[in-house]
């Protein structure tokens, strides 16, 4: 693995620790973001290693460049970042989704976005092999 792509990599590792951290302490919006910069920042580092550099905060676009760029089929993780995507601006914006977000999230859906940045980042990591 590239350094570069190893730094980005580690940064996933941390943002997914502090979304698990976020549910402890109930913050449940933060955890929500959180697991998604986990999910960006790992499809990043597989890109980032494979010689690409992308800009975007889209999860469906970088999982898409890597299909399209590098050739790895995506399919496997393609719900998972359907689900998590969005996230990135509705967990920190009260005009994104019509409500402020700390009321919008409950420990179930933190719980459940983890567990899908979970499976990218697993997914990530096998293809960095």
């Amino acid at each position: 693995m590239k350094e570069e792509a190893g730094k980005w990599f580690k940064q996933a590792l941390e943002d997914l620790a502090t979304a698990k951290d976020t549910i402890a302490t109930g913050h449940y919006y933060a955890s929500a973001f959180w697991a998604e910069q986990a999910a960006e920042k790992a499809l990043k580092a597989l890109l980032i290693d494979k010689g690409k550099i992308e800009r975007t905060h889209d999860l469906n676009e970088l999982l898409d460049i890597i299909k399209e760029e590098i050739g790895l089929p995506v399919d496997e993780i393609r719900n998972e970042v359907n689900k998590l995507t969005l996230h990135y601006t509705i967990s920190r914006y009260p005009d994104a989704a019509n409500t402020i977000p700390y009321s919008l999230y409950t420990e179930e859906d933190a719980e459940e976005l983890v567990k899908k940045a979970e499976k990218v980042i697993e997914w990530v990591k096998q293809n960095l092999r």
